[in-house]
């Protein structure tokens, strides 16, 4: 007489050990941006500047800005960290906007961008910049 096994059920679907990570935006991707019934979208090399504005977002693109609701850090987790640099801890900059960067009397560093706009980089950020980018 065979034995039979009895049926543990259909097969369950292995869990993932870690939260999925978003992909990562690049240059030349185009992002939909939208704020109540206005929508943008706008290209990622446009984007020159995110400025934190409480768990908002301010994005500076082209001659417009747009008021998202994402976290800065929601943002820079997307964001390709060759492009776009963390000056502070309320403001992310894309490096391909910079005009003009300045050092300034306290050691800390200043970018000029190409729409006029100056962001002060924090002390530690200067300094982790000018190590990681060799300066």
């Amino acid at each position: 007489m065979a034995v039979q096994k009895e049926s543990e059920g259909p097969p369950t679907p292995a869990v993932e050990s870690e939260e999925s990570k978003p992909s990562i935006l690049h240059r030349n991707d185009f992002v939909l941006l939208h704020h109540d019934i206005k929508c943008w979208i706008v290209r990622i090399e446009d984007i020159s500047l995110l400025e934190a504005c409480c768990n908002c977002t301010l994005v500076h693109f082209l001659d417009d800005k747009l008021l998202i609701r994402r976290t800065l850090g929601d943002c820079e987790r997307r964001l390709e960290n060759s492009t776009f640099f963390r000056a502070s801890r309320g403001c992310i900059v894309n490096l391909s906007h910079v005009k003009q960067p300045r050092l300034l009397e306290d050691e800390r560093l200043s970018f000029l961008l190409s729409d006029g706009k100056e962001v002060v980089f924090s002390r530690r950020q200067s300094v982790h910049f000018r190590k990681t980018r060799g300066l």
